[in-house]
């Protein structure tokens, strides 16, 4: 997940929490707020209409009940029933329940706490018939401090209900519009701290892929102009740092040249004269020949760290046919047999100089390190999109303690060094050079020793991969 992602949601769940936190308390004041104004009207009106119809009640003038009870009721859905102190019914709104019937049942418990406890009762109760809840409120209709009956007055909460579900819809869709007004103002504010880091990540990038310009120009918020500054500064430093290193092996090994090449000739011109001389001077021009080939390696591994290279398309078939062509001589000298599979090549975006050196340090060393009589192949490979090849011998392969370092510098194993004279630098600048064009080098398992060298294949829009140079 990316920085501004990571800051975008975390400002997405702060903003929920307090719209939360604020939403739900006054969504809930909202619904108690809407069922007391509902209670409070129907108290008030049941009220006023008890002591209307109270000398009514003490005569049991049921007509004339009927016709109060129909005007003074609230609402069309309301219902007013008024019962007498034995709780027979005297009018109802609705007409549902004759007069003279027995109302005041166990069924309904509000009457009697009108009538004996003289109180007002509000309660809710379900009404499967009509499928809602309904606000039951039963007042005391009284005459002289006695209660001579109960009025009660039953309002469906249809419409509160209803009213409160707007209320809390619209509390929902307010909510809603805040928390994506402030999504918004979030990306643009992550936006200005993420966009400095992932320039910073990119120029990073850069310069691990050896792109030692790579620079970033500093940039919003005092830590992250900070940083940026600080990476200019290392990358300044490193490029520095790696650019005299490249200077001093290139210049140490060129000039190290014209001395080794006047040794060398001093020592066969001894080596000439013969005698006891002759012997020591040819041991000295072993060790001599040794070193030329450290020299060559040095440069070898400088030209690799450097970038001055251009990349362009390579016809692996071209390349591996022209390598099997220049050992097939030396290959056949050796006692070995060299042999250029045929396969679907394709191409490699690299500097075709080195990929005919890999090559080329990838069939010495199967010949040199190899005894007589061995099979030496170099076939194309294709993996995952990949192109490259591999060079196998049937040799005797590397000892499973040391496969774990045949790429380091320097580094020679016990075959190697059984061989004779090397500068364990061969392998070092086959991984250098591969890594060097995006790809990669690695020993594979099986019998002898089988090496599996895979660049980037080319592009296939018009934007070409990049050069080192």
């Amino acid at each position: 997940m990316s920085f501004r992602s990571r800051l975008v949601l975390a400002a997405a769940y702060l903003l929920a929490a307090v719209v939360i936190a604020l939403a739900v308390p006054l969504a809930l004041s909202v619904d108690r707020r809407a069922t007391s104004e509902l209670e409070s009207d129907v108290v008030a009106n049941a009220t006023v209409l008890s002591g209307r119809v109270a000398d009514l009640v003490r005569i049991g003038a049921t007509n004339q009940l009927n016709a109060v009870v129909a005007d003074a009721t609230i609402g069309d859905d309301a219902r007013t029933v008024v019962v007498n102190r034995n709780g027979v019914v005297l009018a109802d709104s609705s007409g549902e329940a004759a007069a003279g019937e027995p109302f005041a049942t166990a069924e309904r418990p509000e009457f009697q706490a009108a009538l004996v406890g003289g109180g007002v009762d509000v309660r809710q109760r379900r009404s499967d018939t009509r499928g809602e809840d309904l606000l039951l409120v039963t007042v005391p209709v009284t005459d002289r401090g006695d209660a001579i009956g109960a009025l009660r007055v039953s309002a469906p909460m249809g419409e509160v209900e209803s009213s409160v579900r707007s209320s809390w819809l619209a509390l929902a869709l307010i909510g809603l519009a805040v928390v994506a007004a402030g999504l918004v103002l979030a990306w643009i504010l992550a936006g200005s701290i993420a966009r400095p880091v992932e320039k910073l990540r990119g120029a990073a990038g850069r310069l691990g892929r050896g792109d030692l310009d790579a620079r970033v120009e500093p940039e919003g918020p005092r830590e992250i102009d900070e940083l940026g500054r600080s990476f200019n500064r290392m990358a300044g430093e490193v490029s520095s740092n790696l650019a005299a290193q490249r200077d001093f092996v290139a210049n140490a090994s060129h000039q190290l040249r014209t001395p080794l090449t006047g040794i060398k000739l001093r020592l066969e011109a001894i080596r000439g004269e013969g005698g006891t001389a002759a012997e020591e001077a040819a041991k000295a021009e072993a060790e001599l020949d040794r070193l030329s080939a450290l020299v060559d390696d040095l440069l070898a591994l400088a030209r690799a760290s450097s970038d001055q290279a251009r990349a362009e398309r390579v016809d692996l078939r071209e390349a591996l046919g022209a390598a099997g062509r220049r050992w097939a001589e030396p290959a056949a000298t050796a006692g070995h047999d060299l042999t250029v599979a045929e396969g679907e090549a394709g191409e490699v975006w690299a500097a075709p100089a080195d990929v005919a050196h890999v090559l080329d340090n990838l069939i010495e060393n199967a010949i040199r390190y190899s005894p007589p009589g061995i099979r030496i192949s170099v076939e194309p490979v294709r993996d995952g999109g990949r192109p490259g090849f591999v060079v196998s011998d049937t040799g005797p392969g590397i000892p499973p303690e040391e496969r774990a370092r045949v790429f380091e510098r320097f580094y020679r194993g016990a075959g190697g060094r059984a061989t004779g004279p090397g500068t364990g630098l061969g392998l070092a600048i086959v991984a250098e050079l591969a890594e060097r064009w995006g790809g990669s080098v690695e020993l594979l398992d099986g019998p002898g020793t089988t090496v599996r060298a895979r660049f980037q294949a080319p592009a296939t829009d018009s934007s070409p991969l990049p050069n080192h140079s």
